[in-house]
């Protein structure tokens, strides 16, 4: 009986010394399939866009791994945020996501599905996108001065529409600011709110200027003022909101890599380093700034701390301005 007993202890041994080794040598085989990066936007839109040309950089970098865009459109990101963090915690599901679609998304929907202190890790900083606020290409309106004057001679049937918790906090702030009593119109995706916009049923619709920008090119929209704290520098012309009055630098989101809580160490390690050179890079820089973005280089810390900052400040936004999302 005592030599079965150290035979199945030295077989248990063994076999967990087979599981360490196999996890092991799976972590430093890694990826040896394709990722997938979850994102809450529709392709083609501002957070689309920059997402594809990162991880053609990091494609570069790591000499060919395959990282792939699963796009999940609807309820601001909500979607995408609770897939990725109910994903399986063993890297080959990411999330890319905004101190908006988490932090924000927490603070204006009630209840949300998902915790992100608790169910998600910040890998590393990617960059900044602010939004702006957009009027169609027919409306007379110069500045903001002049579209406010505009909106109150239309009074109650002046419309604008939202698809994103950022453009909805910027439009509250600017409407309560500017006592405007007005419409909203709620959308799934921010490419059928410019269409409309550009269409002249809609009066503004503040969009990400990733996403605006282009837009602007193809005259499809004009742009008014921006929502950061400083002016863009692809759009050094246009004033910032805050500079006018209307306080909303304080929900311009952050955008992060995510992975759910429990993913090995080593593969946070080795994502983070890929990804903050990624971010890192000239061609990523270059190409940011020259479509409306700004770069951000940080490590897991630095966005832990951002977070952290972006859930005071959501809360605060939700409180003053009365939001609720059901």
């Amino acid at each position: 009986m005592r030599f079965a007993r150290i035979v199945a202890v030295v077989a248990a041994m063994a076999a967990g010394l087979t599981a360490q080794m196999t996890s092991t040598q799976a972590q430093d085989n890694y990826p040896d399939k394709p990722v997938r990066i979850m994102l809450g936007f529709a392709a083609g839109s501002g957070a689309d866009i920059p997402a594809r040309f990162l991880l053609e950089q990091l494609r570069q970098i790591t000499n060919g791994a395959t990282f792939i865009v699963d796009n999940r459109p609807g309820a601001s990101g909500n979607i995408a945020v609770d897939a990725g963090a109910k994903a399986k915690p063993d890297g080959y599901t990411l999330l890319l996501a905004s101190t908006a679609t988490t932090a924000g998304n927490a603070a204006l929907y009630k209840p949300v599905p998902f915790d992100v202190k608790k169910e998600l890790v910040p890998i590393a900083a990617l960059h900044e996108n602010g939004f702006a606020l957009a009027i169609g290409p027919d409306n007379p309106s110069k500045n903001v001065a002049e579209l406010t004057q505009y909106l109150k001679a239309k009074g109650k049937r002046a419309t604008y529409g939202w698809a994103t918790t950022v453009g909805l906090a910027a439009s509250v702030a600017y409407t309560s600011g500017a006592s405007l009593d007005m419409t909203p119109v709620a959308y799934k995706i921010t490419p059928d709110a410019v269409r409309d916009l550009s269409a002249g049923q809609l009066d503004f619709v503040f969009v990400d200027t990733l996403y605006a920008s282009g837009q602007e090119r193809q005259g499809k929209v004009k742009l008014l003022a921006v929502t950061t704290a400083a002016a863009n520098p692809a759009m050094p012309n246009v004033p910032t909101m805050d500079s006018l009055g209307y306080r909303t630098s304080d929900t311009t989101p952050i955008w992060a890599m995510w992975a759910p809580t429990g993913t090995p160490k080593p593969i946070l390690d080795k994502l983070a380093n890929w990804f903050m050179q990624a971010a890192g890079s000239k061609a990523y820089a270059d190409f940011l700034l020259n479509n409306g973005g700004v770069p951000v280089k940080g490590d897991a810390a630095f966005m832990t701390k951002k977070l952290d900052e972006a859930i005071v400040a959501w809360n605060k936004v939700a409180e003053v301005a009365k939001i609720d999302i059901k």
